[in-house]
């Protein structure tokens, strides 16, 4: 009665920890979209302004002009205003790109594709990723534990079969890194091709820099004017997100933990063989390691 009640425990404070930290993005993409709606606005219509007369006065453009229209131009990509060629693509703070922007952020993913402009935003920002950051990695950690789950009935299943530790954990190395592999970089190019038009070369690049929290800003998904995007779209790429980062975090994890026994092995095997050689006799300091 006390596992199962403990047991219970646990998936009570799972739930409570993922709708916490969903009710927490979801009340920071609603601030931001509060503080920087208003300043997008008028980038947008500078912008608008500069290029308008920039056309009317093309023939007699000064090099100042010139040189005034291209500092608005580079403002305005910068936050989020893509002049194309029949318009502009306009990055405005509503809800689903203030929670884009909040989920970049508090992964550390941070594409860099829009960014608080106001000094309310920018310290807003700041407070709000000390909390949302440490929040992120427990909610990361949580969903680590449920990615564990496999790996460890896998592991007795190993542990079943009489396998050597050694070849325990090099089996749950390649299953962890082929269904990781498979589930989060291998199959969401797919996706990504006929949502967003790129190759698949560029689908994979874009899974691993996001999923390992680069975040170069080069590709990002959702913002090809002629893509008409849904939120079930939008929906998966967040979960995607949320359990390949958790997975990404893990595998390395495990790989650098691997890597660690085995520069060990390697050491302590050197450094037996060593005192063999100079004592001409076996080792009274390498005991496990005699065979």
């Amino acid at each position: 009665m006390e596992n199962e009640d403990k047991e219970k425990f646990s998936k009570a404070s799972r739930y409570v920890l993922l709708i916490g930290f969903i009710c927490y993005c979801m009340m920071g993409a609603k601030i931001f979209q509060a503080l920087e709606t208003d300043i997008q606005e008028e980038l947008k219509l500078a912008f608008l302004d500069a290029e308008t007369n920039l056309m009317e006065t093309y023939v007699n453009i000064t090099s100042e002009e010139l040189e005034i229209f291209l500092q608005i131009l580079s403002l305005s990509i910068k936050h989020g205003i893509i002049p194309v060629r029949n318009g502009a693509i306009y990055f405005s703070w509503d809800f689903r790109n203030s929670f884009s922007f909040v989920t970049s952020t508090l992964s550390t993913i941070g594409y860099g594709l829009i960014a608080p402009r106001t000094p309310m935003g920018q310290m807003f920002c700041v407070f709000y990723s000390l909390l949302g950051i440490p929040l992120t990695i427990i909610f990361l950690q949580s969903v680590s534990n449920a990615l564990l789950q496999p790996l460890s009935e896998f592991e007795k299943y190993l542990q079943n079969m009489e396998m050597k530790e050694t070849q325990i954990r090099t089996c749950e190395l390649l299953f962890f890194l082929v269904t990781g592999l498979s589930i989060f970089i291998l199959l969401p190019p797919l996706l990504f091709m006929k949502m967003e038009g790129w190759t698949y070369n560029e689908g994979l690049y874009f899974a691993f820099i996001s999923l390992s929290t680069i975040g170069f800003g080069d590709y990002i998904i959702g913002v090809n004017p002629s893509k008409n995007y849904s939120n079930i779209y939008m929906a998966i790429v967040t979960l995607w997100c949320t359990f390949g980062i958790a997975w990404m975090a893990l595998f390395f994890d495990l790989l650098s933990k691997n890597l660690e026994k085995t520069k060990i092995s390697v050491t302590c095997n050197t450094l037996w063989q060593r005192e063999r050689k100079f004592s001409g006799k076996r080792s009274h300091f390498w005991p496990s390691l005699r065979r």
